[in-house]
């Protein structure tokens, strides 16, 4: 009878030893493309807009003030058609409207202002495109009028939504700037404006 026992006991524990052995895993995939079109950006005006001299007594007291428009011109060339869309970068983040790029903050901190790229028209050579934004990196698209942080911009045939091939787009921009209500800022002193942005080609 004792035999009998330990035979059986060894036998549950050899079924067993499996189900302990057991582990829980997921699996990680690396994915992607390598692409033999480069896509070179450049900005007219060395990419630079020159605000001058702003005097204090010039800003409305209780609204933000438009100090300027001004045209700046993006070129994206590509060796060969491709689809791509360029991804705007506020280098001065969480210091302006939302949607817009900040001008960097005042002398207590405060945010001085912000600057509004909007589309003017987009080309590539003699045909004319429709500017396109994505807030989802890429996943769904739709019309755009501006050049926004966190939204990919890119281009589409006119009257549609989804990205196009092409190879030589300039975009024109009119860059309108503008400085934060007079009563909420510190005047005492002169302030620097810190606009700054980094337009990235991103491959679709």
């Amino acid at each position: 009878m004792k035999k009998y026992f330990a035979a059986l006991a060894t036998t549950a524990l050899i079924s067993a030893a499996p189900f302990a052995l057991a582990v829980s895993s997921t699996d990680l995939t690396v994915t992607g493309l390598i692409t033999p079109v480069a896509c070179t950006p450049t900005l007219s005006s060395g990419g630079v807009i020159d605000l001058g001299k702003i005097s204090a007594g010039d800003l409305l007291p209780d609204q933000n003030t438009l100090v300027s428009t001004d045209p700046l011109q993006l070129t994206v060339t590509c060796d060969a058609a491709t689809k791509f869309a360029v991804n705007p970068i506020d280098n001065n983040p969480n210091t302006g409207l939302t949607g817009s790029f900040g001008l960097g903050l005042g002398n207590e901190g405060e945010e001085l202002g912000f600057y509004h790229p909007r589309v003017i028209t987009v080309m590539d050579g003699a045909t004319e495109l429709d500017p396109i934004e994505s807030a989802d990196d890429g996943t769904t698209w739709a019309k755009a009028d501006s050049a926004k942080p966190g939204y990919l911009l890119s281009v589409a045939a006119l009257g549609e939504t989804d990205p196009a091939n092409a190879q030589n787009v300039t975009i024109d921009f009119a860059i309108d700037s503008y400085i934060a209500r007079a009563d909420s800022l510190d005047l005492t002193d002169e302030i620097d404006i810190d606009g700054s942005a980094t337009l990235e080609v991103k491959y679709l």
